[in-house]
């Protein structure tokens, strides 16, 4: 992995506009626990914009991708990421109120993020490959 992105900073993110929307309006109601929300949030805040709603260009991880990604241990790991709303509905996907769904948001394919765990430890990821959210 790119260490410069795992102990630096984070590397650069897009984010939807029709996603920014569903997670502000998620943020703005949750009642949780800081640490992963207080994440999100900040990740949400760095994200460029993308410039029309189906992100165009380089494709990244969205709300409904389906990616693939290793673990800073080489594990590969493949799920879509998912609100918590969708989770009686998906049992593949990740919740992007979890620490590795917060970190895969916006990211694209090589791309490599360090974030907390809930218990304190420091963990990464790396996008190895993103299937869009299908229309």
């Amino acid at each position: 992995m790119n260490r410069k992105s795992m102990l630096g900073d984070p590397p650069p993110i897009r984010i939807t506009p029709h996603d920014l929307g569903r997670l502000d309006v998620l943020l703005a109601h949750l009642s949780q626990p800081a640490g992963v929300i207080d994440f999100l949030q900040r990740e949400v805040d760095r994200a460029d914009v993308a410039d029309s709603s189906d992100g165009g260009g380089t494709p990244f991880v969205r709300l409904g991708s389906r990616v693939t990604f290793a673990d800073d241990r080489g594990t590969r790991h493949t799920a879509t990421l998912i609100t918590p709303d969708e989770a009686a509905r998906r049992q593949d996907g990740i919740s992007i109120l979890t620490p590795v769904g917060a970190a895969l948001l916006g990211l694209s394919e090589g791309q490599s993020i360090a974030y907390g765990t809930l218990d304190g430890r420091t963990k990464s990821v790396q996008v190895l490959r993103i299937e869009p959210p299908a229309a």
